[in-house]
């Protein structure tokens, strides 16, 4: 439990603590509550048909509620205690234990998403000699079948599928070992993330606060632990990448991102950003290395694990290529599909087909400057190239992902705790990975959910760029 004596608290965080708390408690009670009446709909829908994660909405609204309040309870207490403990050491094994109670409750609550389920079922796949990267989830039949709500190939890599498999060996115990297996998988990696942060940050004065935002944020223990998402490993991947990256160390770097790439496809667009820096720094040797890395990689995952195109084609996704979901491609289809807007299904259609690729632009403008920045500013360093790859991946996931889940965001944080100094990015992913989450557990299947995702940060991104050009125009006038 945070300890309030440890942290030099005021009268506030006691009291903003003691309400974390209960809404902790609260919370954990509604999700297992859930667990119990999901577990008996699965069981008993012989329909094929999806299941929500919550059948009622009253309780969705609800249990939403509860994860908005501690997330407000986390922005207050971010806010009152940003400039205190900066002369304080405290050791990472008290930080740790004062946050055991946040952690603790974090594993104890039942998952609300069906991914977990998704992971296990693809490691029982593997543990009986099928392929699920070539055979989709549906052609085998397991005891966590029922729960499944995604029923193609596996979109997660080798690397993830390695601890798919130890937590699906637990499933012959009982499934629910199995699922608590792989959560304690995510919450060693969470602490392990929160450690790497702190030794990184050994010299800063914002090395106590940090350590313990990350630890307890809201937003990563739902998403990364309580849920347990594949992402907590691309945070540790993205942590790992950034202290290579300040250490010069490029090799392993390039080796990074491509473990990253085995475990979800996501980083795989970093890597031309580190090719550039390397060329713009004449590192010629680290570059030779770093490409000859890359393709012995790609040849030995060829021949160890995805042996045909329609494997490697499986990463991609290609489930979701058709569907929107809290993006600004999901808001433009939730305009179009208004009732007074009375067009046809194929104009529509058509409508939708020109502004894709205008809302997709964005994106490629925006990855074709972090390329050219290293050329564009005259000391752009290693830290200058983390910064950048976090921005790279806030805007993807604004402009180029039609299907956009909430917990994607919550990867940018580990960029956040390493550059605390960027207060653009800082606030810029706070804003978009809070908004995006809570949107996602509190409105979704609401009008509003699309709204709430997007344009908040899109608002924001804006309200940069014009700060921007006005700098540059005050420049030009003076």
């Amino acid at each position: 439990m945070l300890n309030v004596n440890d942290y030099n608290s005021t009268k506030k965080n006691q009291i903003l603590l003691g309400f974390a708390i209960i809404l902790s408690l609260i919370l954990c009670i509604e999700l297992a509550i859930r667990a119990y009446s999901f577990d008996i709909e699965a069981l008993t829908n012989h329909t094929g048909k999806y299941l929500p994660d919550f059948s009622n909405r009253v309780d969705k609204v609800r249990t939403g509620i509860e994860y908005l309040g501690l997330n407000l309870i986390y922005i207050a207490w971010l806010i009152i205690n940003r400039n205190k403990n900066k002369k304080r050491d405290i050791t990472f094994i008290k930080i740790l234990r004062n946050s055991s109670f946040f952690l603790l409750i974090a594993f104890i609550s039942y998952p609300i998403t069906t991914d977990i389920n998704l992971y296990v079922h693809y490691g029982l796949m593997d543990l009986n000699g099928i392929n699920p990267f070539i055979n989709p989830a549906s052609t085998f039949t397991s005891k966590l079948s029922s729960f499944l709500v995604w029923k193609q190939t596996s979109t997660y890599g080798p690397v993830s599928q390695i601890f798919f498999i130890i937590s699906a060996a637990f499933v012959a115990i009982t499934p629910s070992l199995g699922i608590y297996i792989f959560k304690l998988i995510c919450l060693l990696f969470h602490i392990l993330n929160s450690y790497l942060i702190w030794r990184q940050l050994k010299n800063s004065p914002h090395k106590i606060n940090v350590t313990i935002a990350y630890l307890v944020s809201p937003v990563l223990l739902f998403e990364q632990v309580t849920n347990a998402h594949i992402d907590v490993l691309i945070s540790t991947i993205l942590i790992t990448l950034i202290i290579c990256l300040k250490n010069h160390n490029y090799l392993a770097a390039t080796v990074t991102v491509w473990i990253g790439f085995l475990i979800k496809t996501l980083p795989i667009i970093w890597l031309p950003l580190i090719f550039v820096y390397l060329i713009k720094q004449q590192r010629w040797k680290s570059l030779f290395s770093a490409i000859c890395i890359s393709v012995v990689i790609i040849f030995a995952v060829d021949i160890i694990a995805l042996h045909t195109v329609e494997a490697w084609k499986s990463l991609l996704n290609p489930g979701v290529a058709n569907k929107v979901n809290g993006s600004l491609y999901a808001l433009l289809t939730q305009v179009l599909h208004f009732k007074f807007i009375n067009f046809s299904l194929s104009f529509k259609q058509t409508i939708f087909s020109i502004f894709k690729p205008i809302i997709f632009f964005p994106f490629l403008v925006a990855y074709f400057v972090v390329l050219l920045k290293p050329y564009l500013k005259k000391n752009y360093s290693e830290t200058n190239l983390s910064i950048n790859i976090g921005w790279i991946t806030l805007i993807l996931f604004m402009f180029a992902a039609p299907w956009y889940c909430s917990w994607y965001s919550s990867v940018l944080l580990a960029v956040v705790a390493l550059n605390i100094h960027s207060k653009r990015f800082v606030i810029t992913s706070i804003v978009f990975s809070t908004t995006s989450t809570v949107a996602y557990y509190l409105l979704q299947g609401f009008p509003p959910f699309n709204v709430v995702t997007v344009i908040p940060t899109l608002a924001l991104i804006l309200f940069w760029f014009r700060r921007d050009i006005q700098a540059k125009k005050r420049m030009v006038a003076n």
